[in-house]
């Protein structure tokens, strides 16, 4: 017999972006209340699989590697030769490949073609790698940080758009081509707030070096007219809400040493939670973005709510969260897969 009173019982917590590098990263999730992790991209495709299973952990879901162009940031993180996609032909082989593994989505990287010329996939490219996923019934998330990567994502009729623009709110007629097309978001919220400010100011020795470099001049000059400002994403997030599209819950969680910022797994999902808050979502929206709506958007038709028949992944907090968010913090037990793991 478990004594709630006082208390608020929840679905375990699904944080529908995450990078995965161990057993800790599920470890530290499972104390947070997270018991359902969409992995967004794997250098190793048996770690992910590893880690999935795991009684008392989180259920792990992953699109192992994500598709990039030649010269992609990621094919200079040490993804290996195979994520990348060498145009439109080559589409339907990174698609076998990623199924291959077991992948539950595919990710597509969408860098600005504006800014990274030829180390960012065409249009063209993406369309392809999204009608070679749909074949096969499969979900497509895209990374997008800008405008025009927004545009191309939403072109090529990507189902899940990750991240927020920095640089500027996301125009009204892109907003609303999301809503007319279904299109997800997935803004990661911590994530944008945290890089804007450790990167809202360009250090002038890292201008020098990236100057350096010839193919960054054009993103230095879109620097130059625009800064990093985490209030762009809370208005393009605020935008959202208001027109209906659909906004979930991630974090972009890591322990990545690669990574040029990490967030701890598990507990940033109550920060997107808050801000989620703060953008305009009620308490009681901000805590279906990380159960129900997931589950059912994502197919995942066995978790997201407390009914019988669910898995039971659950969270006994105290004090009520559909009143006030911050109580998603006040943790007093936690159960993954029916094993209680916390309490």
């Amino acid at each position: 017999m478990v004594d709630g009173h006082g208390g608020t019982l929840l679905p375990g917590l699904i944080d529908s972006h995450t990078h995965l590098t161990g057993a800790e990263d599920l470890e530290s999730a499972v104390h947070w209340g997270v018991t359902t992790m969409l992995d967004m991209a794997s250098r190793v495709p048996e770690l992910v699989d590893s880690l999935r299973n795991r009684p008392g952990l989180p259920d792990i879901l992953s699109c192992y590697y994500p598709a990039s162009a030649p010269g992609s940031t990621q094919a200079r993180m040490g993804f290996p030769a195979s994520s990348i996609v060498n145009g439109p032909q080559d589409a339907e082989r990174f698609v076998a490949q990623q199924l291959g593994f077991g992948a539950d989505y595919i990710k597509l990287i969408i860098e600005d073609p504006a800014v990274r010329g030829s180390a960012a996939l065409s249009s063209e490219t993406v369309a392809a790698l999204v009608e070679a996923a749909h074949r096969y019934n499969k979900k497509v998330f895209a990374h997008v940080t800008t405008p025009d990567a927004f545009s191309i994502g939403i072109d090529a009729g990507i189902d899940v758009l990750t991240h927020a623009p920095l640089g500027k709110p996301l125009p009204q007629d892109l907003v609303t081509t999301m809503v007319n097309k279904g299109v997800i978001s997935v803004p990661t919220m911590v994530m944008m707030k945290q890089i804007a400010k450790k990167f809202g100011k360009i250090n002038p020795v890292l201008l020098s070096l990236v100057m350096s470099k010839g193919i960054f001049r054009k993103l230095i000059n879109m620097f130059k007219s625009e800064s990093l400002n985490y209030h762009n994403v809370e208005e393009t997030v605020r935008a959202f809400i208001q027109s209906g599209i659909p906004v979930i819950a991630g974090t972009d969680a890591n322990t990545d040493p690669k990574s040029p910022l990490m967030l701890n797994q598990g507990e940033s999902l109550h920060e997107e939670l808050e801000l989620m808050v703060k953008a305009g979502m009620s308490p009681v929206q901000a805590l279906q973005s990380a159960t129900s709506l997931p589950a059912k958007l994502f197919g995942l038709q066995d978790r997201g709510s407390i009914q019988t028949g669910t898995r039971a992944d659950l969270i006994l907090v105290d004090g009520n969260p559909t009143i006030d968010i911050s109580a998603t913090r006040a943790i007093k037990r936690v159960w993954a897969g029916g094993v209680q793991v916390r309490g």
